[in-house]
């Protein structure tokens, strides 16, 4: 919620999109990895680690770090994918009851009145933090929150927020660029 400056509204968005996108992530990267595709089950866990991250999932996003640097390093992976399995099922069961409980009661937050200018202003700042690999761009993303996921989707920017997060700032940009 901090880093998305109060906006409860925005990350339940994102809590429901955590869920639709990485419920059922380790199923995956076990898939992967037994297809041989190490590239593609190493990308499925970069993605759940900054995901995780970003809703301040630290115990997912932690031993998703271990499991993405296994596949990596060629390691043997499968006896880590249990416990983040156990974490992930464990944060998604938490996720769920959370949703559960708002009910009904979560109105849609109004989207930020975003002035075209302004607007594009703040993206070309954005582009050039993100291409100097400057790390004011995570602050950059936390404090335009509102704005970004209005301008951009709630989906791209969870993208760029997760990718800047994880000091990933050429996946961010690549995220960001598809928008412009």
């Amino acid at each position: 919620m901090d880093r998305l400056m109060g906006e409860r509204a925005l990350y339940l968005q994102i809590l429901r999109r955590f869920l639709q996108d990485h419920r059922d992530a380790c199923a995956r990267i076990r898939v992967l990895l037994l297809q041989r595709l190490e590239s593609q089950a190493q990308l499925a866990a970069h993605s759940l680690k900054g995901s995780a991250g970003l809703i301040g999932a630290q115990q997912v996003h932690d031993h998703a770090v271990e499991v993405e640097n296994a596949i990596a390093a060629g390691a043997d992976s499968s006896t880590l994918l249990p416990q983040l399995d156990a974490l992930l099922g464990a944060a998604c069961t938490s996720i769920d009851q959370l949703l559960h409980d708002q009910g009904d009661q979560v109105a849609p937050s109004e989207a930020p009145v975003i002035d075209a200018a302004q607007l594009r202003a703040l993206l070309q700042e954005l582009v050039g933090l993100l291409r100097d690999g400057d790390g004011a761009a995570i602050d950059l993303v936390e404090k335009s929150a509102p704005v970004l996921a209005a301008a951009l989707g709630v989906p791209t920017y969870q993208m760029v927020a997760a990718a800047t997060h994880a000091f990933d700032f050429e996946t961010a940009l690549d995220a960001l660029e598809m928008e412009l």
